[in-house]
């Protein structure tokens, strides 16, 4: 066990420094290439950021496999930079001798670099489990006779959505959005207090735009989101490309709500007074909700 952890432990932790110029280039490109296609439907730029994404992903396992070989390992970085710089025949090879660093240097640096990076991914994952939690917790909450008229009305527009399965729908009082959770037994969390401040034709048009997600089935993605964001959290691309992918999912649902069940307009006007509200506890970060964010 010593000797796998001897090993594994200078790899990951290569692994990870390496992925922060890879990150970066990753993410440089998926920029250019997202805003190349600024005016392209949302289909597109959402697929080129799940994309993007995955690369991220892949990168550091590809690193891990096929780069970072234990003969490679073993070899003196510090030598072979000082060897370059000097090959180069720039003036600052005093300089470059002193600042590169040593194989023992830089290998008694990174069991601290992965037991940092150990206890933030396991701080995240902690948030996605409690967040899971809570998602379950809501699931069972008692519900009153006013849901199973606005249950029937949501049945209604799953039809139009044409969704094989059956969605739940539960009214919160402690919510602040409306959010869609769940894949193999979706559900529909509404806020009850939106039921006396908003219209019926508003809260329809919240209801079908909650739908669109379970048709696409994002809470996966969302959810797979949610791990990649806990495993490579140290990197700023991650986080941006994770972002965009939200951004890219809001506007999809707006479309698909406004093509089969509700007007725009009648959706704008509703995601219109969710935006004025607060900003929805962190958990929902797990789920798709809709808040108004991307209106204009």
């Amino acid at each position: 066990m010593a000797d796998l952890l001897a090993n594994v432990v200078p790899m990951l932790g290569l692994t990870l420094l390496h992925f922060v110029w890879q990150g970066a280039l990753i993410g440089l490109l998926a920029a250019l290439v997202l805003d190349a296609l600024r005016n392209s439907p949302p289909h597109t730029r959402y697929a080129i950021a799940c994309l993007a994404l995955l690369a991220c992903v892949l990168t550091p396992i590809a690193t891990m496999l096929l780069v970072l070989a234990p003969d490679l390992l073993s070899t003196d970085f510090g030598h072979v930079f000082v060897t370059l710089s000097r090959d180069a025949g720039t003036p600052a090879d005093g300089v470059l001798s002193a600042l590169a660093p040593t194989t023992a240097q830089l290998h008694a640096y990174l069991p601290a670099i992965v037991a940092a990076w150990a206890a933030g991914t396991c701080l995240l994952s902690l948030r996605i489990a409690l967040g899971l939690a809570w998602i379950h917790r809501l699931r069972h909450v008692p519900q009153g006779p006013v849901q199973l008229a606005w249950k029937l009305r949501l049945e209604a527009m799953a039809v139009r959505f044409q969704l094989g399965r059956g969605v739940a729908l539960r009214l919160v009082d402690n919510l602040e959005s409306p959010v869609s959770a769940g894949w193999w037994r979706p559900v529909v969390l509404f806020p009850a207090s939106l039921l006396t401040r908003m219209s019926t034709d508003l809260i329809e048009a919240l209801l079908a735009h909650e739908l669109a997600p379970i048709r696409r089935h994002d809470y996966v993605v969302n959810l797979l989101q949610n791990v990649i964001e806990a495993v490579l959290f140290y990197h700023p691309a991650v986080w941006w490309l994770s972002h965009r992918i939200r951004v890219e999912r809001e506007q999809i649902a707006d479309q698909l709500a406004t093509e089969l069940v509700c007007a725009p307009r009648r959706l704008a006007l509703a995601l219109s007074e969710l935006s004025d509200l607060p900003l929805a506890a962190p958990a929902i970060r797990l789920m798709q909700a809709a808040d108004g964010g991307q209106l204009m």
